[in-house]
């Protein structure tokens, strides 16, 4: 039994009836569920070894510093790219990977390499021609085959090592005999390579089966998918480190109806070899995005009818099978222009935070950390984004159980409000401490009120506000902390309701 907490933590997005609406929170009986230490996790797109010299970007300090600020958690490497990476063990690898690799022998895989500086401030100005080249090939579907070799995998591993991350690494399920049966044997060579490595990683196979044919021309159904895993699956229990591997998929898209009947018939085929269910979620396209999408309650809705079509798929074929967000963000192709990478964007992902883990997705991959696009978390300056910020502080903040959480007095669906135990992670806060995040898309000002048993309590409110002359197209956060409040601003600075706190430290 939950006894109702000395601290309660209030992580708040404000965009903005008079009357103050009454929260409701569960904070007696059994949480409503849990997720994963890992809930939070992030991708790689494998689009980043388009050319396998950018991959040594990953070496940069001020990368992995941020990437460690975000972990634990499983980090992904995927995305269509994945069904296009040849592994060459025999071929040469690119120059800088050559020098990065040199480097990390003599220095260790996870020190600063001062020496590698000078090269990586030539690939990130070459940066801008490379990111427009895959943004266009992605959006005209042109995709071509890439070679990785030993040297890429080096570097990949060692980034999520380094970082305090799992890799799950995935393979080409495009690789096929006579267009049907899956061609396990580059997949083989991967393996091997890095079994004698001693890399400690999962896997998946393929991305978005549901899109093979409009990408490749091959087509796909879920029941050879499903036996593919079962192949892969052996495949993993002939070396001894992976055994016991990890195993996720199908990697299916939006779960529209051609992709439920994939999604399905590949779980009755070969869904007893996979550990976690994963499909993909993009809430609009952001070649046509607009600002009102992204506070728009009608489309952050569509996601809770998403997660509901794949659970019940899930329920009825195999039952207790978790289920992941395997891949996911605010727009697909890329993200939206100058609305993905701002604080607007934050609206999105803390409201499908909240959404998945009420829902009861296990974990969450955030698409992507770093590369091509706009929906990043970290630009290609190294510099953290909105929804960067965001990330750190869910999970510093938010807990892994699962609580009951509803407001009276307001439409719930401009006024969201969620509930989690603290992270007893955290070094303010104890067992028992709960954290309420809310949204609000209203366009006035929104008075929460709280329960009467919290009103002695001590109260940290935690206000994500944007920076500067752009307002929720700003790619800066201001961020205070308030004693005690329980109002919530409109979007300005200007309109923050309480003064900030000369020792706030967000």
């Amino acid at each position: 039994m939950l006894v109702p907490p000395p601290p309660l933590l209030l992580l708040l997005l404000a965009v903005p009836p008079r009357q103050a609406a009454e929260l409701r929170l569960g904070l007696r009986g059994s949480p409503r569920g849990s997720v994963s230490p890992a809930f939070l996790s992030l991708t790689l797109d494998a689009s980043l070894a388009r050319e396998p010299r950018f991959i040594t970007l990953l070496s940069n300090p001020k990368l992995r510093t941020l990437a460690r600020g975000l972990s634990p958690g499983f980090l992904r490497f995927g995305g269509t790219s994945t069904d296009f990476l040849i592994f060459d063990p025999h071929k040469d690898s690119t120059l800088e990977e050559e020098i990065l690799s040199g480097l990390q022998a003599e220095e260790g895989a996870c020190g600063a390499q001062p020496g590698f500086a000078a090269v990586q401030e030539l690939l990130l100005a070459q940066w801008p021609s490379q990111e427009k080249l895959l943004l266009t090939e992605h959006s005209q579907k042109k995709h071509k085959n890439t070679t990785i070799t030993g040297h890429t995998l080096d570097i990949l591993h060692g980034f999520a090592n380094c970082s305090g991350f799992h890799l799950v690494f995935g393979l080409n399920a495009l690789l096929r005999r006579r267009g049907r049966e899956w061609d396990s044997s580059n997949a083989g060579q991967l393996l091997g390579y890095c079994a004698r490595r001693g890399y400690n990683l999962s896997w998946e196979l393929g991305n978005e089966p549901n899109s093979f044919k409009k990408k490749s021309g091959i087509y796909i159904d879920g029941s050879q998918l499903g036996r593919d895993f079962i192949h892969l699956r052996r495949l993993l229990s002939q070396h001894p480190l992976y055994r016991h591997a990890k195993l996720y998929g199908p990697d299916v898209g939006q779960p529209r109806k051609h992709t439920q009947h994939l999604l399905r018939s590949f779980l009755k085929s070969g869904g007893k070899v996979i550990d976690s269910v994963t499909w993909h979620h993009y809430y609009v396209n952001g070649r046509s995005a607009t600002r009102e999408d992204f506070l728009s309650p009608a489309v952050l809705d569509t996601f809770a009818t998403a997660v509901h079509d794949v659970l019940e798929i899930v329920a009825a074929t195999v039952p207790g099978k978790k289920v992941w967000l395997g891949e996911t963000s605010s727009a697909y192709g890329g993200g939206a222009p100058q609305l993905s990478n701002t604080y607007l964007a934050g609206f999105m992902w803390l409201d499908k935070l909240g959404l998945a883990a009420r829902q009861g997705i296990d974990v969450v991959m955030r698409q992507v950390f770093f590369g091509a696009g706009s929906y990043h978390l970290v630009d290609a300056s190294f510099e953290p984004l909105p929804d960067y910020w965001l990330s750190l502080l869910y999970k510093r903040l938010v807990g892994t159980r699962v609580l009951e959480a509803s407001v009276a007095g307001a439409d719930a669906r401009r006024l969201r409000v969620y509930l989690h135990c603290t992270n007893p992670q955290h070094p303010k806060y104890q067992e028992g401490d709960v954290t309420l995040f809310a949204l609000n898309l209203y366009n006035v000002s929104q008075k929460l009120q709280l329960p009467r048993q919290l009103w002695s309590k001590q109260v940290d409110q935690y206000l994500l506000l944007p920076h500067g002359k752009e307002s929720i197209l700003s790619r800066w956060w201001t961020r205070r902390r308030c004693p005690r409040s329980t109002r919530l601003p409109w979007l300005p600075a200007a309109r923050l309701a309480c003064p900030p706190s000369p020792t706030a430290s967000t």
